[in-house]
């Protein structure tokens, strides 16, 4: 059962307006929970109501013996079972994308992975041990991509994340020991993916000039990447009616990110307000003006229309961007491989370069803390030459 959460304790809406509520509690040592629908038309006071006697029932001491008996003979389900029923109350708080994504680490990476003449998947909860998960680990630091190459340590360490929170969230309702206490989890030597170049404001300006000249079409979308630091999903989620182009404080407001051709919440769940320079603003006019002139497709998703929808009217990908960007990283004055994360790093160091507060900089880019802000930002050679001499001399 899916939905999503209300501003009250375990009450969730589903999308045809029907409540439903889930509770749970330890009982007997064990992590009890149920789930009940309300009636279309409950209202969320009926709701609450529910959950309160919910509550009370679950924490009720067991009066026969038979129900004494029920709760310690539970059968153990398999770990897929646990996952299928796991996935489907987590998605109900998740972001799509999140869902996605921790279905695929699981379904892929994680259950059909054998120990011995059996997967991971088919064993019941109370047959995994550590002496198993050393198995798995031992397969998860030697597996490499269809291509040959390793596995980055962060993409491995996010297989492992999300096996730990089933495996603890299973043995704690099931009353099972925790095989996930005092192992320590695969370690990679590979190097990191994480996009470390940056380019600074003479190379930017260069890539903007060949991209506008080589791809006209695309050159909207990248200047708004460059120039607010916004991530290519937040833009390709970008309705025109979020868009401020007159008044004394042109700004865009990011309320949705389009991923995998889907909408859904921005990564910080919140909407972010971005100001908008004013070449910006121009650079926004024409693009709409070209839309409404019909130059440049146009598409109303049903939220409004589209800033930037793809010529099939949809949500564009990120993927789309490596040939317009490839092409433009060759124009004399920019020097390397420019991708959407170069440019979002770039605005971040250039910010923190000219002394931008880091509170600032971390609004502006919707990082979730000052320390996301510093480990994005690099330090350019002539900016580590000048502080070298400075002191030095």
């Amino acid at each position: 059962m899916q939905g999503q959460p209300t501003r009250h304790s375990g009450v969730y809406r589903q999308q045809n307006g029907q409540l439903f509520v889930r509770v749970t509690a330890r009982v007997g040592g064990k992590r009890v929970a149920k789930l009940q629908s309300l009636p279309l038309g409950a209202t969320e006071a009926d709701a609450i109501r529910l959950v309160a006697d919910l509550k009370e029932r679950l924490l009720a001491p067991p009066t026969t013996e038979a129900e004494l008996q029920s709760l310690s003979n539970r059968a153990v389900p398999s770990l897929t079972a646990y996952v299928e029923q796991w996935l489907e109350v987590k998605s109900a708080r998740l972001r799509p994308g999140v869902a996605a994504e921790w279905t695929h680490r699981l379904g892929v990476h994680c259950l059909p992975i054998r120990i011995g003449n059996r997967t991971l998947g088919d064993l019941p909860l109370d047959a995994i041990s550590r002496m198993t998960l050393e198995f798995w680990i031992s397969w998860a630091e030697n597996v490499v991509q269809p291509s040959g190459k390793p596995y980055s340590a962060d993409t491995v360490s996010g297989w492992w994340r999300v096996l730990c929170q089933v495996l603890r969230d299973g043995t704690a309702d099931y009353n099972l020991p925790d095989p996930t206490r005092r192992v320590e989890g695969p370690k990679v030597h590979a190097p990191k993916v994480r996009e470390s170049r940056t380019l600074q404001r003479p190379q930017l300006e260069a890539f903007l000039a060949a991209v506008e000249v080589h791809q006209p079409l695309r050159y909207a979308e990248l200047c708004v990447m460059a120039y607010t630091g916004c991530r290519p999903g937040e833009a390709y989620g970008l309705h025109w009616k979020d868009v401020v182009l007159e008044g004394p404080n042109p700004h865009v407001v990011l309320r949705f990110s389009a991923t995998k051709g889907a909408l859904e919440r921005t990564k910080t769940d919140t909407p972010r307000e971005l100001p908008l320079i004013p070449r910006l603003v121009e650079v926004l006019k024409a693009h709409k003006k070209q839309q409404m002139a019909g130059k440049i497709v146009q598409w109303d998703d049903g939220e409004g229309s589209v800033v930037f929808p793809s010529e099939n009217k949809t949500y564009r990908v990120e993927q789309s961007l490596a040939k317009p960007c490839n092409l433009c990283s060759e124009a004399p004055g920019v020097g390397q491989r420019v991708t959407a994360q170069v440019l979002r790093r770039s605005l971040n160091t250039i910010l923190v370069s000219e002394g931008v507060d880091p509170i600032t900089v971390r609004e502006l880019l919707g990082h979730t803390t000052v320390a996301m802000t510093a480990r994005y930002a690099s330090v350019p050679l002539a900016q580590k030459s000048a502080a070298l001499t400075r002191i030095m001399n």
